[in-house]
């Protein structure tokens, strides 16, 4: 009755945490129209559903429930995720494009099973050409095995693999190059109110060239309706040997409008970042500041670590099997073998997993709901809301999923064997191995562009080459 309680509880709070965010968050500056309710339903599921996973992970080390209590959990979580993942949202998503572009039900019905049977079709033959199970397994070809939880699990955690090592490659460049002060520009007041000065001088040619626009259109407008009224002949020339119209005149004004509200949005961007770095340059002489620097020290010494670890790892082929406090702990004792006889080696080990796993839990969660708001408000204004969110529901289901795959490595022996039990003959090794190449090409690349956008943000805000013709046309 307890371990009933404890189940259902969790997933009541999930989900109403899921909504909250979902409401609150989310969609705080939006609304959900048509198919609202429904991908709302679709997304809070997909959220309670992944957060119990994690959840339930923290219950295997801290001995919270029976072993099979925690299993039966993880089982239901995984087919739910894999019935939403694998077969739900790929065709209401593909549904509501349909209908959004205008298309008949019937049609919109039609679109989607074509798009599902293809999407699975592909998702069949993922397993054809990596080897995601153990090669002593066999692999039956049965309908009834590409439905299972197994063959679910080993491609939607390639998948999801691929997804986190893009993430994680990023994070580990962009992160230090965010908090850390070495890497911050420094901001003078001079340089913000020239800027400001420039923003000021390219919203005035906006707006005169928009006068200038609506005053030629007029002018037409007047000289046609005269000249036709006063002298139908001169309109029968201009019909026959028609002269250079003021048309494209206004097709070129018109564009350079755009081009110049484009270059204000960049400007306007650059100046609130130039402001909020001397914001953080003030708070940065604080103690609170000093603090978070010294985080941001650690972060990036946390991230070069984790790069060149990985690159060893593919390169010196190493074994992942321990995980990294166990690891650890022998070589603790290796270096002092004395200290075995001072200290419960077990329970401290058992408390330091549990601590690791839940701040990877802890941080993952987080890191992945604030990524979730940046693509929301970053696509919902050119996409609809209900389509960004079943793309979001469907890389959240894959994120969590791998991440619960992934974070085998770092729990014990005997708590691997309960997740082996649950997930069936998965070769980890190759999702490990292939995170970590993913991993430095996604850092190499970040690193790469993320210099670029830098040097061509600076060079795209820096002119400052007003003609006289520019600004009064």
């Amino acid at each position: 009755m307890l371990e009933l309680v404890v189940v259902g509880g969790s997933y009541v709070g999930f989900f109403a945490f899921a909504h909250i965010f979902f409401s609150r968050w989310l969609f705080q500056d939006y609304e959900v129209k048509d198919t609202g309710v429904f991908s709302r339903l679709i997304f809070c599921v997909c959220l309670a559903c992944s957060m119990s996973i994690l959840e339930v992970v923290i219950f295997e080390l801290a001995a919270v429930l029976d072993s099979e209590t925690r299993q039966l959990v993880w089982q239901l979580d995984l087919v739910v995720l894999a019935f939403l993942i694998a077969y739900l949202i790929p065709f209401v998503l593909i549904f509501t494009l349909a209908r959004e572009q205008q298309c008949r039900r019937r049609t919109a019905l039609l679109l989607a099973t074509t798009f599902e049977l293809g999407f699975l079709y592909a998702f069949w033959k993922l397993g054809d050409y990596v080897t995601l199970v153990q090669d002593a397994t066999p692999q039956p070809t049965t309908i009834a095995w590409f439905v299972s939880l197994e063959a679910f699990v080993s491609r939607v955690s390639f998948l999801g693999v691929n997804f986190m090592a893009v993430l994680s490659g990023f994070g580990a460049v962009n992160g230090p190059y965010e908090y850390m002060s070495m890497f911050w520009r420094t901001v003078e007041e001079d340089d913000v109110r020239c800027l400001e000065k420039r923003l000021r001088q390219n919203l005035e040619m906006v707006v005169t060239k928009k006068k200038r626009i609506v005053v030629e259109r007029r002018y037409v407008a007047s000289t046609e309706t005269t000249s036709g009224r006063a002298n139908p002949l001169l309109r029968l020339w201009h019909w026959v040997s028609p002269q250079e119209s003021k048309e494209s005149y206004l097709q070129n004004v018109q564009k350079e409008v755009e081009i110049l509200e484009t270059l204000s949005q960049e400007l306007f961007l650059e100046i609130h970042a130039m402001r909020e770095l001397q914001k953080r340059a003030a708070e940065m002489r604080t103690l609170k500041g000093r603090f978070f620097n010294l985080i941001g020290y650690l972060f990036c010494g946390f991230c070069l670590y984790k790069m060149v670890m990985s690159t060893v790892n593919v390169v010196f082929n190493r074994d992942r099997d321990k995980d990294p406090i166990t690891n650890a702990m022998e070589k603790i004792l290796y270096l002092w073998p004395a200290l075995a006889s001072w200290i419960n080696v077990r329970f401290i080990s058992d408390i330091s997993s549990l601590t690791l796993v839940g701040i990877l839990v802890f941080t993952q969660t987080r890191g992945f709901l604030i990524m979730l708001l940046k693509v929301f408000r970053t696509f919902s204004s050119s996409v609809s809301n209900n389509s960004v969110v079943l793309f979001l529901a469907e890389l959240m289901g894959m994120y969590f999923v791998s991440s619960f795959v992934m974070m085998r490595m770092n729990l014990p022996t005997q708590h691997k064997r309960h997740i082996d039990a649950v997930l069936g003959p998965i070769d980890y090794y190759v999702y490990y191995c292939w995170f970590d190449v993913l991993f430095v090409v996604s850092a190499l690349v970040s690193l790469g562009l993320l210099a670029l956008v830098t040097m061509s943000k600076v060079s795209r805000t820096a002119i400052d080459s007003f003609t006289l013709h520019d600004k009064y046309p």
